[in-house]
């Protein structure tokens, strides 16, 4: 079961970059994710060690470890309803079929169980030098019963000025990945290659000693087997020939993407801290692919110390996006067919998240410094979007300073 690896580990934001102390940071966390109606759970243990090397080097090692566990939507055939026909579909298109039923009827959407584990590995060197730009170079590594990823990464911030007050940022990230998929009713898995790059550059200026703004460009490339093979969809084929499409002629199909994907974007933020007991940020975050999908996020925050050493932060997301062009939600039939299927060839997904939805997170994080050394975090978070896909989580963690 893939999961979605972001740019995190080259470190682009330049914000925190300037606010580093020299200190030897020991953290364990664990989160609690849940989706709703019974799908998937993950339980996330993570051990963080950030290490400063004297001013010149600071080193940030992390292991994780992760259960997975639940069950996931897709389309399937009733159990016993399988029947003879798979090959002769499947000679008709380039697409995977998977199963067949010669009464429509008997396909429904019904969860998938899955269990599933992952383990992970990251790292992160940064340099600085007499000047205190920095270079960070970064590597990671994780794998799961079905998918292994590697992946390195750099990054160099470099300030504008003496004062440090502007600064520029660059970051680049290649990963390679491994996946099993699924062949012809499923009666064999084979590996494929996933391979993406991602670059941002980012700006930030120092506006007042109480403000600060920044703001990004990013790009990404994926190429290989980019389709969910866990996701399954319903293909017309006309068997018979016949120019039309009869109740026996619905194939269970693997999900289908196209192998390559680019897109790019950008973000503002400003950050605004008037006392020195309160700060607010505000962020934008612009994107768009060659798949047609293009998003928009609003985020905001403040940061409020309500006592010595205890921090309070809400934050409020909002994010609206269109549809990829090969997704069809199959819980909403405007055709006279007995079900949302696509045609015998070309990409088709009915995967939620490639859908036109928006969606909004609401969190709240408490930050408390016990003494000198030991400090605890909390979080809870709730996600929903529109089309029927919500889901909650927690993170509690502790960290020992040294």
């Amino acid at each position: 079961m893939k999961k979605n690896i972001n740019l995190g580990i080259v470190g682009c934001s330049v914000l925190a970059s300037g606010l580093a102390q020299s200190e030897q940071v020991l953290s364990l966390h664990y989160m609690d994710y849940k989706e709703d109606d019974q799908r998937i759970n993950v339980g996330d243990t993570s051990l963080g060690l950030k290490l400063d090397l004297g001013v010149d080097y600071s080193l940030d090692l992390s292991l994780g470890y992760d259960s997975v566990t639940g069950a996931s939507p897709a389309w399937q055939i009733d159990p016993g309803a399988n029947s003879p026909g798979l090959e002769a579909g499947q000679a008709l298109t380039n697409q995977t079929l998977l199963g067949y039923s010669y009464d429509v009827s008997r396909y429904h959407i019904r969860r998938v169980d899955l269990i599933d584990s992952r383990k992970s590995l990251t790292g992160a060197l940064t340099v600085r030098d007499r000047y205190r730009n920095e270079w960070t170079y970064g590597l990671s590594h994780s794998k799961e019963n079905d998918y292994e990823s590697n992946s390195v990464s750099a990054s160099y911030l470099l300030y504008l000025d003496k004062f440090k007050n502007r600064s520029l940022n660059i970051g680049l990230a290649y990963l390679d990945d491994k996946t099993l998929v699924f062949g012809s009713g499923y009666q064999t898995r084979t590996e494929e290659s996933v391979n993406s790059f991602n670059f941002e550059a980012g700006f930030t200026q120092v506006i007042s000693p109480k403000s600060t703004f920044d703001i990004k460009l990013f790009a990404n490339r994926d190429s290989g087997y980019l389709s969910n093979h866990y996701l399954t969809v319903l293909r017309q084929i006309d068997v018979d020939n016949s120019n039309s499409i009869e109740d026996d002629e619905y194939f269970l199909a693997a999900d289908s993407r196209p192998d390559v994907r680019s897109g790019a974007g950008t973000k503002m933020s400003l950050a605004y801290q008037p006392w020195h007991w309160f700060t607010g940020q505000a962020s934008y975050r612009y994107y768009s692919d060659d798949w047609e999908i293009t998003s928009h996020t609003f985020a905001s925050s403040l940061n409020f110390e309500v006592t010595k050493g205890l921090f309070i932060k809400p934050e409020f997301t909002y994010y609206q996006q269109s549809a990829a062009t090969f997704y069809l939600n199959p819980n909403d039939n405007k055709t006279d067919k007995p079900v949302v299927s696509f045609a015998a060839t070309g990409f088709a997904s009915n995967d939620v998240r490639l859908g036109d939805f928006n969606a909004t997170t609401l969190a709240l994080t408490l930050n408390y410094k016990l003494t000198k050394h030991w400090q605890i975090d909390l979080s809870a978070n709730r996600y929903e979007q529109s089309n029927e896909f919500a889901a909650t989580w927690a993170v509690l963690g502790i960290n020992y300073h040294f």
